[in-house]
């Protein structure tokens, strides 16, 4: 059902972890406020930084000087851009939450559609990318894989190539921030969160400046982030297969062995039935051992109870809005 209250009585939080984008933020800020200039709402932008090399905090404060609605978050330590774009949430005060990169890949004049989406009734819309310009030809092979098993393997539903480009309700937002895992995987958590959703097409633009953050150990880490947390699948498939291997091995054995009874024993046959089971077993051993380890590891990340993350410096503009419905600590619990 389309809310019928007026635009301007909205007031909308723009979420953006950042690292090394001291070149795109001046850029980004301004096609953000032409959007909600058009749009007539409030709205806050929440920058989450991790401690960067270069003077994106420099820039994200002149900007704050020159009385752009901006928060921003400095941590104590670098933690990730997962554990940033928490942190963003957290302190997010707005009836509903963007979250987007500030590469510019992702066009801010798409929030326009979304907020439709969200007055439409929607309290999660998705943006969700037909093509991807400018990216690496075997990184988005990749991606293509890691959406295929996470369709098969995870016990939620996560739409096919689509990132951390969303809409959240507020009511979204608070649950999502219940949600106090070490490795958060937004896309898994908005859909373990429920409510209704809508997705919208878009094209992929290519970075504005700069090259991408994100190494290829991050990647993979985002890849288990999505899976292992949301799926047992892996470790049962590691049962499957030794149960499978283990048949295997004994039946051959077996048959291996009244063959033998029949045709006489080979001297060499011993010898490579033995490798053929110890590289079997071995890949096996340790393909079980590595899955169960990382469960193992992150109960033990998550039993230790440590700080997600410590802001070290929050920097805040005076023509922030407020809404009524605001907690006292300015944070959603």
């Amino acid at each position: 059902m389309k809310d019928s209250k007026p635009i301007d009585q909205f007031v909308i939080s723009v979420v953006v972890p950042l690292y090394n984008e001291e070149k795109n933020v001046p850029v980004f800020i301004e096609r953000l406020a032409r959007v909600f200039k058009r749009l007539g709402c409030l709205w806050e932008v929440v920058f989450a930084l991790d401690p960067s090399p270069d003077l994106t905090r420099e820039t994200i404060l002149k900007l704050i000087e020159a009385g752009y609605p901006i928060r921003l978050l400095t941590f104590s330590r670098r933690i990730g851009k997962p554990l940033s774009l928490l942190a963003g949430l957290d302190h997010c005060r707005g009836d509903a939450c963007v979250v987007i990169d500030a590469d510019l890949q992702d066009p801010p004049e798409l929030i326009e559609q979304m907020i439709e989406k969200w007055r439409e009734g929607f309290k999660v819309v998705i943006a969700q990318r037909v093509s991807r310009k400018g990216e690496n030809f075997f990184y988005l092979k990749a991606t293509e894989v890691f959406y295929w098993l996470l369709e098969r393997f995870s016990e939620v539903k996560v739409p096919r190539n689509t990132g951390d480009f969303r809409l959240l309700d507020a009511r979204v937002v608070r649950e999502i921030c219940r949600f106090r895992e070490r490795h958060v995987f937004l896309r898994g958590l908005t859909s373990a969160a429920g409510f209704p959703s809508a997705v919208i097409p878009f094209d992929r633009d290519p970075r504005f400046r700069g090259r991408a953050q994100i190494s290829f150990i991050g990647a993979v880490n985002i890849a288990l982030d999505g899976i292992i947390p949301f799926s047992r699948i892996p470790v049962r498939l590691i049962f499957i297969l030794g149960l499978v291997l283990t048949v295997l091995g004994f039946g051959s054995g077996l048959v291996w062995l009244i063959s033998c009874l029949f045709t006489g024993f080979s001297d060499r046959w011993p010898i490579v039935i033995l490798c053929i089971l110890n590289v079997g077993m071995t890949g096996m051993i340790l393909t079980a051992m590595g899955t169960i380890g990382e469960y193992l590891v992150r109960t033990y990340e998550e039993a230790r109870r440590r700080p997600l993350y410590i802001v070290d410096q929050m920097n805040e503009s005076d023509t922030l809005p407020r809404r009524l419905s605001e907690p006292p600590d300015g944070q959603n619990q």
